[in-house]
């Protein structure tokens, strides 16, 4: 009985004619008459995967150190509990799935050192030997190594000789193909440890029903992950984990019109550097539809590139639904936001470590009538420079009641170098006519010092004069306010959990569950991040995003986003 039991159980846990293909084309060179079935039979090219129809269970695995310069168009579908599983197998680096062609082509000598090509797709992106080039413009911008041009079906490239001898590894590489992998339709999927890269737009387009795990997607030309559905369509249950987004031309992901979207434990930086793609991030999720949302555990940073104008924010939401939540990230070295609430309402964003943006936190009604609700609790924000946390209503001004009721309580907004520790104005510094409600208390913006507060029209030098402005509580201290120096181990080492004397230790307010589990020292993202419960620790709650408490040990090396 106890073995047919436990049979039983097995043959409920996964499908009974689950099959794995195997597809290889530098070590045991595949072909595509093999039934696939094994890693000495394997097919050999991406075309006959997308040809093959797969059943729930399945996996297709593609052997690690190869490459294939084909798109994965990703058909069939699997179901609930059954996934259909890309992925990887054997030693060495993963597979590649590249989307640019190597251009192996006659070159023609236009002037001393430029030359051209035909070339009938228009490219994003041209490298050579590897290495990204610059789009220039025009054909007369083509002075310098790594320029290029495109007009006319025609590629025009610096070099200093015939670019087929001068790059010969691999050589010159120009986008090809829209996706390194598509989903088109598929659903109930796995991605899991490929390499999606060089293709001319987005390294993976995804439509739903999908987890990506262990993912890198790097050097596109525009975003490294696309899901933007549309209002008839809505996409549900994404799941982007534990993946290395780097070096896109745009937004690392842009998400839009989901359900149900988990982004936890990347490593998300250096994209966003082609500046012709406005409002680029790090993450970038919108659309008004686009509902429970957490964004976790992530470390994003240098997103954009400030010396050629192109602007990258490290985590944004723009213009979204309910239920998104940011928390437990890292955002830091952008040209633009550490955090960036656009035109949201009930937005939650705690326990986040924000520094040496351009930009702290941003919540901003932008041209929505009205902004409330938002939730900025228990964040470390440091070192940024325009402002630390920015709070302001609609940019129409005197809406009645445009800014209410949102909340800035236990944070840590220090060090800010070309403007305010906080930034407060149309309607959400409590005028009464436009903005009622807005709480900013049991704060630290360091020592008082010139214009570090800007409420309204006005700026303030002291803790006592802001508290005495219009719109605020109205007598001295009665913020609650930390007027110190928040000593933290080692800002210049990014050790932004608190000394022993730090006065933000017991200094917060007790907000309840779930904002109670903060960051505990030693973190360190995207692989070690550990919470700890504040009320485990000391007398009181602390006021940043570090609870006060033993230093975590160092992680093993395959860990992924602890929490206690």
């Amino acid at each position: 009985m106890t073995k047919r039991l436990i049979l039983a159980l097995l043959l409920s846990a996964s499908p009974l004619w689950a099959t794995t293909y195997y597809v290889d084309n530098c070590v045991v060179t595949g072909n595509d008459s093999n039934n696939g079935t094994t890693s000495s039979t394997p097919w050999l090219t991406i075309r006959k995967v997308n040809a093959s129809t797969f059943n729930p269970g399945d996996s297709i695995l593609f052997q690690s150190t190869c490459t294939w310069r084909e798109q994965l168009v990703v058909t069939s579908s699997g179901s609930p509990g059954s996934p259909i599983t890309f992925g990887a197998y054997g030693a060495g680096a993963a597979p590649i799935i590249n989307g640019s062609n190597l251009l192996s082509v006659s070159w023609t000598q236009v002037s001393a050192d430029i030359w051209e090509t035909t070339l009938s797709t228009q490219p994003l992106i041209v490298f050579f030997n590897g290495a990204p080039g610059t789009n220039v413009g025009a054909e007369g911008g083509v002075t310098a190594a790594g320029d290029w041009y495109w007009s006319a079906n025609t590629l025009y490239v610096y070099s200093t000789s015939n670019p087929s001898q001068a790059f010969t590894s691999p050589g010159v590489e120009a986008g090809t193909r829209q996706n390194a992998l598509l989903q088109y339709g598929g659903q109930y999927l796995t991605i899991s440890n490929l390499h999606l890269t060089k293709a001319n737009y987005y390294g993976a387009q995804l439509v739903g029903n999908v987890t990506v795990n262990g993912v890198t997607a790097d050097y596109n030309g525009a975003n490294a992950f696309m899901d933007w559905q549309s209002l008839s369509t809505i996409a549900n249950n994404i799941t982007l984990e534990n993946s290395t987004i780097a070096y896109n031309g745009g937004s690392g992901l842009i998400f839009g019109h989901l359900n149900n979207v988990l982004i936890q434990g990347n490593n998300i930086h250096h994209n966003c550097w082609d500046p012709t793609q406005t409002y680029s991030r790090g993450i970038s999720i919108g659309s008004p539809d686009t509902t429970n949302v957490t964004v976790q555990y992530n470390n994003v940073h240098d997103n954009g590139v400030a010396a050629t104008g192109a602007a990258g924010a490290g985590i944004a939401c723009d213009t979204c639904g309910s239920g998104i939540v940011f928390r437990y990230n890292a955002s830091w070295g952008n040209t633009l936001h550490g955090l960036d609430i656009d035109a949201d309402n009930n937005l939650q964003a705690y326990y986040n470590v924000v520094w040496n943006n351009n930009r702290g936190i941003s919540v901003f009604a932008d041209a929505n009538s009205s902004m409330t609700g938002n939730r900025v609790y228990n964040n470390t924000v440091y070192g940024n420079n325009l402002y630390g946390i920015l709070v302001e209503g609609p940019s129409a001004g005197s809406t009645l009641n445009g800014c209410t009721n949102n909340f800035v309580v236990n944070n840590i907004i220090v060090g800010t170098t070309g403007g305010p520790s906080l930034e407060v104005f149309n309607g959400c510094e409590n005028p009464g006519a436009n903005g009622s409600g807005n709480v900013y208390t049991y704060n630290d913006f360091g020592t008082a010092a010139s214009n570090f507060i800007t409420w309204g029209s006005s700026n303030y030098s002291t803790y006592a004069t802001w508290e005495a402005a219009t719109g605020n509580c109205g007598t001295t201290g009665c913020s609650h306010s930390v007027q110190a120096d928040p000593q933290f181990v080692n800002a210049a080492a990014s050790q932004f959990w608190l000394a022993s004397a730090s006065p933000a230790i017991d200094a917060g307010l007790n907000l309840g569950s779930p904002y109670n589990m903060g960051l505990m020292p030693g973190s360190t993202w995207p692989n070690s991040v550990v919470t700890g419960d504040q009320n485990a620790y000391g007398s009181a709650w602390e006021i940043g995003a570090f609870v006060y408490g033993p230093t975590v040990p160092s992680p093993p090396t395959n860990a992924v986003a602890i929490v206690d």
